[in-house]
């Protein structure tokens, strides 16, 4: 069974306080089987507990992805890289709904009662709208959520089993909390080791398991890093994946790696025939697709970069 698989049949939702707390008692017996010191750390404001896997004071790349899952969408929450207006653009699709749904509801509720008081279209009109905002993004758990982000962290551990003992003082590990609450757990592990992660190469994978093209976003420090010209190096193209390096400057991807100065998002995308790079079906009961070659691909990468950097 791959580690992909047993987290989704084992866990395959982490959204409530009890399922993130035994998700993390199991990635914490994980590593305890392969040797490799780990523990869950409370952020300063008590919000949000990170799992922190081997000594981050001493790598020279952290490896992260989120563990949390997200809430059932109507809509697909679509990630398309490099089309910037057209990404910004399909974020005003919600939105516009629950507009249209909530003008519709005032507007019955109001020829309903009559007279020119605009109270009533008011008071319909705010109470469908924050129904639906909260059906659509802290309603109900979706319950399928193979790529996101169980292909990231399935890819996370997937290293660490094929990690040899002489290369983790090289490489430490973090699974944030609460990414799915807007980047919480991150932007908490920021704010408590500013200094720490100020100049440090870390790299994250969000939404791997569904395509063939193998998309890292960077941000502008950490272009500027030699580890960065050695993860270029350690990714070749094949028949069946070809990555794609492109800089945070005409790219868009919002996930951890935005939180840190030298943070480097990695996500795995289809391509239309037009050349578009997207990724579809997560937030929804679609999101049943994470190929385990995906992760195989890429956990053998970073395994050449640790391997360049020793």
């Amino acid at each position: 069974m791959t580690r992909h698989e047993e987290i989704i049949k084992s866990h395959p939702i982490r959204r409530s306080e009890a399922q993130k707390a035994a998700f993390r008692e199991y990635v914490l017996e994980t590593a305890k089987e392969r040797g490799v010191d780990a523990r869950v750390e409370k952020s300063s404001d008590g919000k949000n507990q990170n799992v922190i896997i081997g000594n981050v004071e001493r790598a020279d790349v952290v490896l992260t992805a989120h563990y949390d899952t997200p809430a059932a969408s109507l809509f697909p929450n679509i990630m398309i890289p490099r089309n910037v207006p057209l990404f910004f653009a399909y974020q005003m699709v919600p939105v516009l709904f629950m507009l249209i749904v909530g003008f519709a509801a005032g507007f019955v509720a109001q020829t309903a009662v009559g007279g020119e008081d605009l109270r009533v279209f008011a008071i319909a009109f705010l109470i469908v709208y924050y129904a639906l905002f909260f059906i659509m993004f802290r309603g109900f758990s979706n319950k399928n959520n193979y790529n996101d982000n169980t292909s990231g962290v399935a890819t996370v551990l997937t290293i660490i089993d094929k990690l040899g003992a002489d290369k983790r003082n090289k490489v430490a590990f973090i699974l944030f909390d609460n990414e799915e609450k807007g980047k919480k757990g991150a932007k908490a592990y920021f704010k408590d080791h500013k200094e720490l992660m100020a100049d440090r190469l870390l790299i994250n994978f969000d939404c791997v398991g569904d395509g063939s093209e193998v998309v890292f976003i960077s941000m502008e420090n950490a272009e500027k890093k030699s580890e960065h010209e050695m993860l270029h190096a350690s990714f070749e193209p094949n028949d069946d994946y070809t990555p794609h390096f492109y800089s945070i400057k005409g790219s868009e991807s919002n996930s951890d790696y935005k939180v840190f100065p030298c943070g480097v998002g990695c996500m795995v995308c289809r391509k239309s025939k037009g050349g578009l790079l997207y990724t579809p079906r997560i937030h929804t009961k679609f999101d049943t697709i994470a190929n385990n070659s995906n992760i195989e691909y890429i956990s053998d990468g970073i395994i050449n970069l640790v391997n360049k950097i020793s």
